[in-house]
């Protein structure tokens, strides 16, 4: 089974599954497709984070595909230019990117094909056109004024006015790269023309990056973390990644399960928020971390965390700016194996810069480090941000029983604490978790600081009058909002003997399996 975002990237990786091929290769084809028919949320000029579950060795690992600064590029740099925070869009934003490595270095480990034969549909639709939904043509007048300062973004899409929903849309440049990647592998992204073209994008608007740079990128394998839970253990990315905040939250609540709506959702933002300052705080490339995070995962500290949530009060807490995109999809083969893939640009078309000549739009992950001197995750040479990316994974004596994923930056680890409380503690089918009214705490505001809730125009009128009761500002909005992030979701039934897949409705989503 594959769940993704968009359904031509669901049946790409579907037909891989097909024709004999595992989760890992269906996962890249996907992932491949999406970087083409997404081109807001994700894209080969991004960073992808991997957890894998490998049955030949019943181990589950962490794959880390993120990118680097530039060697020469470092927070007092900037600061001498009178920064006081990292540029958001722009040259200055932009990292190595990572993904396109972490197809290869992770096909080589556990898939059975190669990148020719599953960059092929990616190629075809980015040759032969593929049709702008609601959402990608959304995505486009949102963020048509950044684009037009782009030649290149005009060129490729902005020409005949703002793409519509029904419009065919092409990307022939991005063919003709993916076509390189797939006759010479990922060399041909991280040296060559592409790499040169990269550094000369990059350079013009200040960004040292240099061709040595981007030709050491390289995917890193590492051990995933983990808290036990209500029988099972549920996966997350380790730092540079933020994943390990939905462990926190779960394992502070795990004693909440069947607290009324009200309660447990006032409880979550709570714990949220907590969470939030210890991520603030700490995670960042773990070269960089003053210390390792396993003590915020103890029985005691999560108990210590519980005990800090006042159950009848919103504690008042500064929320940074955020508006992350990204991709979410998620695979099983019939061998057991399992991906949880998160693949992005970061905020919408990333930086806003296409690597010119070659349709790649070039991620702005670095807009994520921080310019305070000293702290783990401040900008320096060779080292990589905090991520917002968010793989997850839920296993039980072992072996996955639920595997997920959810687009929407600083939303993503919230998400998963309310698919896993949807799914175990509320008894809701895998989709039903998936479609049920969400909360965001803080993310995507228009002002530089916000203490806000957003929620769902369904969630219960008694639930949020509840939360205003206890101090929470609350914005209501529609009934499915693309701002609640995109949850895609198996749900492995041993049982019965069947996969459950979910996809989500605030995207062009489909969960397909054989």
């Amino acid at each position: 089974m594959v769940a993704s975002p968009h359904a031509l990237a669901s049946a790409a990786g579907v037909d891989v599954l097909r024709n004999g091929g595992n989760a890992v290769d269906a996962a890249i084809a996907t992932n491949a497709v999406l970087s083409v028919v997404y081109p807001a949320s994700c894209g080969i000029g991004g960073d992808a984070f991997w957890l894998l579950y490998e049955p030949k060795t019943r181990e589950t690992i962490a794959y880390n595909g993120s990118g680097r600064a530039a060697a020469t590029l470092s927070g007092a740099h900037l600061r001498a230019q009178g920064m006081r925070s990292m540029p958001q869009r722009g040259a200055l934003s932009v990292t190595v990117p990572g993904a396109v490595r972490s197809w290869e270095d992770v096909a080589k480990a556990h898939g059975t094909c190669g990148l020719d034969e599953l960059l092929a549909p990616a190629e075809a639709y980015a040759r032969d056109g593929f049709v702008a939904t609601g959402v990608v043509a959304d995505y486009f007048a949102l963020n048509e004024t950044m684009l037009r300062q782009d030649d290149d973004a005009t060129a490729l899409f902005l020409r005949g006015g703002v793409p519509q929903c029904g419009d065919v849309l092409r990307n022939v440049p991005l063919a003709d790269t993916l076509h390189g990647i797939r006759e010479r592998g990922s060399d041909a992204f991280y040296t060559g023309r592409v790499a040169e073209a990269i550094v000369a994008t990059v350079q013009r608007g200040g960004n040292p990056l240099s061709l040595e740079d981007i030709a050491s990128q390289r995917t890193e394998r590492t051990q995933p973390l983990k808290i036990a839970w209500h029988g099972r253990e549920i996966y997350a990315h380790p730092p540079n990644s933020q994943a390990a905040v939905a462990l926190m939250v779960l394992g502070a609540l795990a004693g909440d399960g069947r607290a009324d709506d009200l309660d447990w959702t006032h409880l979550a933002i709570e714990a949220i928020k907590y969470a939030f300052d210890a991520r603030d705080e700490r995670f960042a490339e773990p070269v960089a971390m003053r210390e390792p995070i396993d003590d915020l995962f103890t029985p005691e500290a999560l108990a210590a965390l519980r005990a800090r949530l006042d159950p009848e009060r919103a504690r008042k807490r500064e929320s940074a700016f955020d508006r992350g995109g990204t991709i979410a999809l998620v695979v099983v083969d019939e061998e057991g194996r399992a991906v949880s893939l998160i693949e992005s640009l970061y905020q919408n078309f990333g930086s806003g810069l296409v690597a010119s000549g070659t349709g790649v739009f070039l991620q702005n992950r670095g807009a994520y480090f921080s310019l305070q001197a000293g702290h783990p995750n401040e900008l320096g040479g060779r080292k990589r941000p905090l991520h917002t990316l968010s793989p997850g994974m839920v296993l039980r004596d072992g072996t996955p029983e639920f595997v997920y994923g959810a687009m929407g930056g600083d939303g993503q680890p919230q998400t998963h604490v309310q698919l896993i409380h949807n799914l175990y503690e509320r008894e809701m089918s895998a989709q039903a978790a998936i479609d049920a009214p969400r909360f965001v705490y803080g993310r995507d505001s228009e002002t530089a600081f916000a203490d806000t809730v957003k929620v769902e125009s369904r969630l219960s009128p008694d639930v949020v009058a509840g939360l205003r009761r206890r101090g929470h500002i609350v914005t209501v909005l529609g009934p499915y909002e693309n701002m609640l992030g995109h949850a895609h979701a198996i749900f492995i039934d041993r049982e019965r003997g069947a996969l459950a897949g979910g996809a989500d409705p605030r995207a062009d989503s489909l969960a397909l399996g054989l």
